[in-house]
């Protein structure tokens, strides 16, 4: 993200701000050049004002060879071809611009025709902060880096699917549904209705304890009678065979081990199946 300043004079503000567009000569193409989606534009009107009027971010740079400002109309000549449009975050109404338009004494920031890089962040914080305070905004948000979200697990993805699967196969689909005489969870359950057992019932293990998402399939078995799938990595099958012939031979028969690609693939077609069903009116 840069930042820059944009001067122009009241008459060309105005037209700017009702179309969106500013727009730069010949002679700042190269500057043109370096601007970037996301950029943020401090909006500078020249004397009498001689302050900023408002805040924006630059969405899309374009060459325009049809006349936009006055002196472009009058002329039939386009002085200013290389342009790009903004989305307005804030911009005082032109009726306030000479009585609150901010002004730049003090932060030694280059004021030319056109368009002018700030690079000192430190400046640009302490303008927004400046703006904020005399305009009771927030646009100091725009300098601060926006928290990455955390991707979703693989084991929060496969319960998700498994979920939404319960569902378009008509079960009420349950996560971390508690054992009724343990201090246990299983990760994904579907019944039936809702007084009922489960009759699904799901562990998602990526790695990690497959010893204990058995023991608890188990249990389930052992309680509801009920149909017991095991979810993981292809890597961690083989795991999972060892255990089914040895300490939990006794669910061998009946358990299902399902991996993540299996899952990933059921819940494609199953997702296209619904939606070409509902599309036809079957649903």
């Amino acid at each position: 993200m840069e930042f820059w300043l944009l001067v122009g004079d009241e008459e060309n503000w105005e037209r700017a701000l009702a179309e969106n567009i500013w727009g730069v000569t010949r002679v700042h193409r190269k500057t043109w050049e370096k601007l970037g989606s996301g950029d943020v534009v401090l909006f500078y009107v020249k004397r009498p004002v001689k302050g900023v009027i408002g805040v924006g971010v630059i969405k899309t740079k374009f060459k325009q060879d049809k006349p936009l400002w006055r002196r472009e109309i009058e002329s039939g000549k386009v002085i200013w071809p290389y342009r790009f449009e903004f989305e307005v975050k804030y911009a005082l109404p032109s009726s306030d611009w000479r009585s609150k338009a901010v002004g730049l004494k003090g932060l030694k920031v280059k004021i030319m025709g056109g368009i002018n890089p700030i690079k000192d962040l430190r400046k640009i914080e302490k303008l927004l902060a400046k703006l904020d305070e005399e305009w009771n905004t927030n646009l100091i948000n725009l300098v601060k880096p926006k928290p990455i979200a955390k991707p979703k697990s693989i084991h929060e993805e496969m319960k998700d699917k498994l979920m939404e699967l319960g569902r378009l196969e008509g079960f009420i689909a349950e996560k971390e549904y508690q054992f009724p005489d343990i201090r246990e969870r299983l990760d994904v359950v579907w019944r039936r209705v809702q007084a009922s057992v489960p009759t699904y019932v799901f562990e998602v293990q990526i790695g990690g304890n497959i010893h204990q998402a058995l023991t608890k399939l188990k249990h389930a078995y052992d309680i509801w009678n009920s149909n017991i799938f095991q979810v993981t990595g292809a890597e961690y099958q083989e795991k999972v065979e060892v255990l089914l012939s040895g300490a939990f031979h006794e669910i061998s028969n009946v358990l299902r081990v399902l991996t993540v690609e299996m899952i990933n693939e059921l819940y494609t077609i199953q997702m296209r199946d619904h939606e070409l069903k509902k599309k036809a009116g079957l649903r």
